[in-house]
Order: C-alpha cells, then sequence, then structure tokens
C-alpha cells in the first residue's frame, strides 16, 4: 500500500512539481497546502503517515506545524 503524504509550500510551482513527482513514484498525495495553517488543518484532519513542510510559509512556518503536530499526537 503507497505511503499517504501531505504536502505544503507557497510556491505553486513547487507545490504541483512535488506532487506530481510523489504521484509518478507511487506515493499517494492526499492532500496539498499553500500555508502552514492550512497544512496543519489538512494533517490533522487527513492523518497522513508523511507531512513533507515548506519551512518558510504564511500564518505558520513548516517547523510551527510540526511542533504542533506533535504535541497532539
Amino acid at each position: 500500500m503507497p505511503v499517504s503524504l501531505v504536502i505544503a509550500d507557497d510556491h505553486p510551482l513547487m507545490l504541483k512539481g512535488l506532487s506530481d513527482f510523489l504521484t509518478s513514484k507511487g506515493y499517494h498525495v492526499i492532500g496539498s497546502a499553500k500555508d502552514g495553517q492550512s497544512a496543519y488543518n489538512l494533517i490533522v484532519k487527513l492523518k497522513p503517515e508523511v507531512a513533507i513542510l515548506d519551512i518558510r510559509m504564511p500564518y505558520k512556518t513548516g517547523l510551527e506545524v510540526a511542533e504542533a503536530c506533535k504535541k497532539i499526537i
């Protein structure tokens, strides 16, 4: 069974390219977000096995998202 992923990046070209690449390699991208708050909401809702987060994003950084997710697990 493929690994489920949520990806987040505030650059649309990077987000699309990463999503397409990971999908072509057999990963299951279950969600993508353009900012940290949306990424956090998706992770809490969808509970992916892996989250790939951009470090610098609007509203919450990737590190802040990871820290907030760690607190609820």
